[in-house]
């Protein structure tokens, strides 16, 4: 394998991770404006492209578009610890977004209370975005 594509796969790894940090920052600021459903989002969106940077530092070959969390997972090589925690995320969190989006009176929702189990749901995606990024960064 030539030197550049070698270049261009770090400078994309280094992309993604940067990226993943980008919307874990932003992630943080919708959760704690209490805006959960787009928090989750944007934990999942980082969590994605730590696993593929992962994927390329580990097997040295772009990771797929689009596959699940759990199969990248899988090829990012996590050490146990750190995959059974990203499998054990909650899918409530995708029943909630499902229910908000469909909710026709917005207001209603800004004055009911906030679900304590859809806020540490959040705060558990939150905890292994925050993982993650470790670890990629360690692994470089």
């Amino acid at each position: 394998m030539g030197k550049g594509m070698r270049e261009r796969r770090h400078l994309l790894k280094e992309s993604l991770l940067k990226k993943a940090t980008q919307d874990f920052e932003l992630a943080r600021k919708y959760r704690d404006a209490k805006e959960l459903v787009t928090a989750s989002l944007l934990y999942n969106s980082a969590i994605e492209k730590v696993l593929k940077a992962l994927i390329m530092a580990k097997t040295r070959r772009k990771p797929p578009e689009k596959a699940s969390l759990e199969y990248l997972a899988t090829q990012a090589r996590l050490p146990e610890e750190m995959a059974i925690d990203l499998s054990s995320m909650d899918d409530e969190m995708e029943d909630i977004m499902e229910e908000e989006l469909e909710m026709e009176n917005l207001q209603e929702y800004k004055h009911s209370n906030i679900d304590q189990k859809e806020y540490n749901n959040v705060l558990n995606k939150s905890n292994i975005v925050r993982r993650l990024i470790s670890y990629a960064e360690a692994s470089k």
